[in-house]
């Protein structure tokens, strides 16, 4: 008994191998640019390297909602009580 490997074209399954390439499909990826943030003082990241270097220069990182220091900081128990949430 031997095993075949089918994939979904046109709402069908087909055998890969007869299966055609989907349209527009790269083999690269890659991850487009983020929106801007701005930053108190006016300054504006535009880029992930303007980001990276920013983080870099006053030791910090992004760690979605998190925090990332030693120590919470002081509105973290509101925010995630739902307080601070608009």
């Amino acid at each position: 008994m031997s095993r075949e490997t089918y994939v979904i074209r046109d709402g069908k399954l087909v055998p890969k191998h007869l299966a055609a390439p989907l349209e527009g499909r790269r083999d690269h990826r890659f991850m487009p640019d983020m929106a801007p943030i701005d930053l108190p003082g006016g300054k504006q990241l535009t880029s992930r390297s303007q980001l990276r270097e920013h983080e870099q220069r006053y030791g910090i990182k992004q760690c979605g909602d998190d925090w990332t220091g030693s120590t919470k900081p002081v509105w973290w128990d509101a925010w995630k009580r739902g307080e601070l949430r608009g």
